[in-house]
């Protein structure tokens, strides 16, 4: 497999691991329902609210020494209930849980998960609420 390859596959295992830390917190399933909707793709008919991981970014950043990225993930939140409290309590669900989550990723260790923005703005449709999350994650290799 190439740099490039493999660069892919753990940008893909970070996703993996983050949302299925998010889905499995108490206070984001009080939200978003039990399981949570909390997707990596659209969903043809979502059921409100529900949060999307709409874009990942990845710069190399290396620390102590040791090759790493900053991945920064942005989750998008849809609500149409309670208007604009609803959205904030929607991102502030997810924001508590990435600041508790814990997961583990093979050959990486994770220095630092940190959410840096967040932002509810009504929605086009002028019906709904639309949330933004952006969650900074370092990683370096282990060992």
């Amino acid at each position: 497999m190439s740099a490039d390859g493999m660069m892919w596959s753990a940008e893909a295992a970070l996703e993996r691991a983050f949302l299925v830390a998010l889905r499995a917190d108490a206070d984001v399933q009080a939200v978003f329902g039990n399981p949570a909707r909390i997707f990596d793709d659209e969903s043809p008919e979502p059921i409100f609210p529900y949060a999307e991981l709409e874009r990942h970014e990845i710069e190399d950043r290396g620390t102590s020494g040791k090759a790493g990225q900053a991945h920064t993930l942005t989750l998008s939140v849809r609500s149409r209930d309670d208007g604009r409290a609803g959205a904030k309590a929607a991102l502030g669900a997810l924001r508590a849980a990435s600041e508790r989550a814990v997961f583990s990723l093979m050959g990486q260790r994770t220095v630092l998960i940190q959410p840096v923005y967040s932002d509810v703005m009504r929605a086009r449709d002028l019906r709904s609420f639309r949330g933004v999350l952006r969650v900074r994650i370092i990683t370096e290799e282990a060992g």
